[in-house]
């Protein structure tokens, strides 16, 4: 399960940083994540609960955030999004092109927002 080390990066990033702003207590914990990063959500707010369980951050929320997948079409340009892996392979609604997508959007996972005191 690569949540557990995901949630660990996460939860250090985090302490890491209240701490440089003088706080010790962790209240939300934002990510976001695209939909082909290969976060399981569910997983993920699991593994955080259990890590901040029994620790000063007890209580803290994880906030998580999905961002929609964004292709662009290699033959003619065109932006269009989809769900999941399986998008990777449908052809582009604007010419028909079925293969050489570029994936614009949908593989990031990001610390993107802290809240502490």
């Amino acid at each position: 399960m690569h949540e557990m080390s995901i949630a660990q990066s996460l939860l250090q990033m985090a302490e890491d940083e209240i701490a440089r702003q003088g706080c010790t207590r962790l209240k939300v914990v934002s990510v976001t994540y695209g939909s082909l990063s290969g976060v399981v959500p569910e997983s993920l707010q699991f593994c955080f609960e259990t890590m901040v369980h029994e620790t000063p951050h007890e209580g803290a929320r994880l906030e998580l955030v999905e961002l929609p997948l964004r292709l662009r079409c290699t033959a003619c340009g065109k932006v269009f999004g989809g769900e999941g892996q399986d998008a990777l392979w449908q052809p582009c609604p604007g010419c028909g092109e079925q293969f050489g997508h570029v994936v614009e959007q949908g593989r990031e996972l990001y610390l993107n927002h802290l809240e502490a005191s």
